[in-house]
């Protein structure tokens, strides 16, 4: 399994824990640092992935697209966070703006894990040794 798939993998739930922290920062007053923190290493692990796609499978790959694009979400996510500290309104568009993120990188892990299988499949033979004699 190459590294891209492992770590674009890893980003589906660090999201999905992403998400529980920041509601659990609205609804059940769990401390706002622990969803900024985890957010900042989510946002590394997402650039390592795009990066790593970038590495295995070149530019013009769905996986280092979706990669790019999602880190530009969630740069805006980011500031749309932090608007939320003064906004009702900012709160329900970055809530959205999640959902949003949250199917780019699922669309990613599923381009990882395409791109992998079918690199294996493609991978050349190595020739059989004929017998002498």
């Amino acid at each position: 399994m190459r590294p891209s798939r492992i770590i674009a993998n890893i980003l589906g739930p660090m999201l999905f824990v992403q998400v529980i922290l920041g509601g659990g920062s609205a609804f059940l007053r769990f401390p706002i640092a622990l969803h900024l923190l985890w957010g900042i290493a989510t946002f590394a692990v997402l650039i390592a992935a795009t990066v790593l796609g970038f590495k295995d499978y070149g530019s013009s790959s769905n996986m280092f697209k979706i990669g790019a694009v999602a880190i530009v979400i969630f740069i805006l996510q980011g500031i749309l966070g932090l608007i939320s500290f003064s906004s009702n309104v900012a709160i329900v568009v970055h809530l959205t703006n999640a959902f949003v993120l949250a199917v780019l990188v699922t669309y990613m892990i599923s381009f990882a894990d395409s791109l992998d299988k079918r690199a294996k499949t493609q991978a050349p033979m190595p020739e059989q040794p004929q017998p002498s004699g």
